[in-house]
């Protein structure tokens, strides 16, 4: 696997936090927890720099470094990132068994076909076709569509709570944002891209 350290730190702060969100996407805890040292400590007013420390040292099970961390990128002078909203595992799960109750009745069909996978984090091999380091959810296998010619790979579909952690503020906003994920990757599973859901008025 190619190294992303660099001998010279980026003097332009994304620059740097892209680099500790690669190692990220990689799962390669040694390289992310060096190059996000490396961001914070050239870029110590950058919203984007401390976020990524935060989840790099998430990740690693250091939670009292990364919500000072979060807490660091929220109060920076440039590009500062709202707090993430601190879940337990069991609060997630009935997030999620909420957001199924709460599926339009075009997808509820699929309930019993699609197996749920929760998970705090996608591993890297679910991140190989996707750009973003963070997925909210993923669907992986063969689309109902195509079941019968030939797929062979059994239907699931994964939630992962970290990164909607990430992307929420509050509790309702987590519980909104887990119920929209369910919809856009059971409307996956059914065969409908995201113009289909926003014209069926599911998206």
């Amino acid at each position: 696997m190619p190294r992303l350290m660099s001998k010279r730190p980026t003097q332009d702060p994304k620059a740097a936090a892209d680099l500790v969100w690669q190692a990220y996407r990689q799962a390669d805890l040694e390289q992310m927890t060096a190059l996000a040292a490396r961001a914070i400590e050239a870029h110590p007013q950058h919203g984007g720099c401390w976020f990524a420390y935060g989840c790099v040292h998430e990740r690693l099970g250091n939670l009292v470094t990364a919500d000072k961390a979060f807490a660091a990128a929220h109060r920076a002078k440039k590009d500062p990132v709202g707090l993430p909203c601190r879940v337990s595992w069991a609060r997630f799960e009935r997030a999620v068994e909420a957001g199924k109750d709460r599926l339009p009745a075009p997808l509820r069909t699929a309930l019993e076909e699609v197996t749920l996978v929760l998970a705090d984090y996608a591993e890297p091999i679910l991140l190989e076709d996707h750009e973003d380091a963070e997925l909210l959810g993923l669907f992986s296998g063969t689309p109902k569509s195509e079941v019968e010619s030939g797929g062979n790979l059994s239907p699931m579909i994964h939630i992962f709570r970290r990164a909607h952690e990430h992307s929420s503020s509050s509790m309702k906003e987590f519980d909104a944002e887990v119920a929209t994920t369910l919809v856009h990757e059971f409307g996956h599973y059914l065969g409908y891209d995201e113009d289909d859901l926003e014209r069926l008025g599911l998206g």
